[in-house]
C-alpha cells in the first residue's frame, strides 16, 4: 500500500463505533488466548525480570497489530492509534475492561 505522509496520517485517523471497538477487543483477546500466542508470551516471561518488558513488548504489539490492521490501523503507529481509538469508548465498562486486558491483562494468561 501507499505510504501516507506523516502530516496526513492524523487527519485520516480511523474512528471505531462502539460495536467495532467491542469486536476488535474480543478479537485481540482471542488472539492472545491462542496456544501459539500463549506459548510465545510464556517464553518471553521466562526471561529475567529486568529483560521481560523488552522481550514481551514486540510479541504483544505484533499480536495486537495483526487484529488492529483489520480495522484500518496499520503501520508502525497502528497499535498506538488502535488503542487510542478504543479508549474513546472507555466510558463503556466492557470496552474499559477489554482495554485493560489487552494492555496489561495478557500477563494473567501466562501466570498459570
Amino acid at each position: 500500500g501507499g505510504r501516507v505522509p506523516g502530516h496526513l496520517a492524523n487527519s485520516m485517523a480511523v474512528i471505531l463505533s462502539l460495536e467495532q471497538a467491542k469486536a476488535a477487543l474480543a478479537e485481540v483477546i482471542a488472539a492472545f488466548e491462542e496456544p501459539a500466542a500463549v506459548e510465545r508470551i510464556r517464553v518471553a516471561v521466562a526471561v529475567p525480570e529486568e529483560a521481560r518488558a523488552m522481550a514481551l513488548l514486540p510479541i504483544v504489539q505484533q499480536i495486537q497489530a495483526v487484529v488492529l490492521a483489520k480495522y484500518g490501523f496499520e503501520g508502525p503507529a497502528g497499535v498506538f492509534q488502535g488503542i487510542m481509538a478504543l479508549k474513546m469508548h472507555d466510558s463503556d465498562a466492557e470496552v474499559k475492561a477489554g482495554i485493560e486486558k489487552i494492555t496489561s491483562g495478557f500477563m494473567q494468561l501466562v501466570k498459570s
